[in-house]
């Protein structure tokens, strides 16, 4: 077998036991994703989790890289989608949206994870937020809106969001539609002056 079809195994391999471990995690947190788990949901040996990821925490590393890659790309193309002219409202409609996936679930269950000092997946989902804000910083800088510290209004944004969709995991009764509506009208309000 030459080395092009072993490197399209190998990867073809770690694309299945990514896939395996983010609907693990998005379904019940890094505890849910074990390696027997994820050997179980991808039909590959669990010593392969160890051979392609080194162990789990690098398995949920590399599930943290894929989704939020997954989810920048999502947003990208909905601001697109929403034209030139498209302003915060754009933003945390696409953000609603993404967010609305059972697959983006994965965010809130392994940020639980991130946020412990001594988490493994902290660097890693740190890092990927950071990126998300830059692009909530540079889409904001593209608008009319005259927003004078991007940085930290997409920080705001990000927290509000993010806050609404974990309220929203915990109770899903809750109108989380009404909440993103609500936060919408509010920054729209203050980013034009009014």
């Amino acid at each position: 077998m030459g080395a092009t079809r072993k490197q399209e195994i190998s990867a073809e391999t770690q694309r299945r036991l990514v896939a395996a471990a983010w609907e693990l995690a998005a379904e019940g947190g890094a505890a849910a994703a074990s390696v027997q788990a994820v050997a179980d949901r991808s039909g590959i040996s669990r010593g392969s989790v160890a051979w392609h990821f080194g162990s789990k925490d690098g398995l949920l590393k590399a599930v943290i890289v894929e989704a939020f890659r997954w989810g920048t790309s999502f947003m990208r193309e909905r601001l697109a989608a929403a034209g030139p002219d498209a302003g915060v409202e754009a933003l945390i409609g696409a953000n609603f949206d993404l967010m609305s996936r059972p697959e983006a679930h994965v965010f809130s269950t392994l940020l639980i994870e991130a946020v412990s000092r001594e988490s493994p997946l902290r660097a890693t989902y740190a890092e990927e937020y950071a990126k998300i804000r830059g692009l909530y910083a540079d889409h904001l800088r593209t608008t009319d809106a005259h927003v004078a510290d991007p940085e930290a209004v997409a920080a705001a944004l990000l927290g509000g969001t993010l806050g609404i969709n974990i309220q929203h995991r915990l109770d899903p009764d809750l109108d989380r539609r009404g909440a993103v509506t609500a936060m919408t009208d509010i920054y729209t309000d203050a980013l034009s002056g009014t």
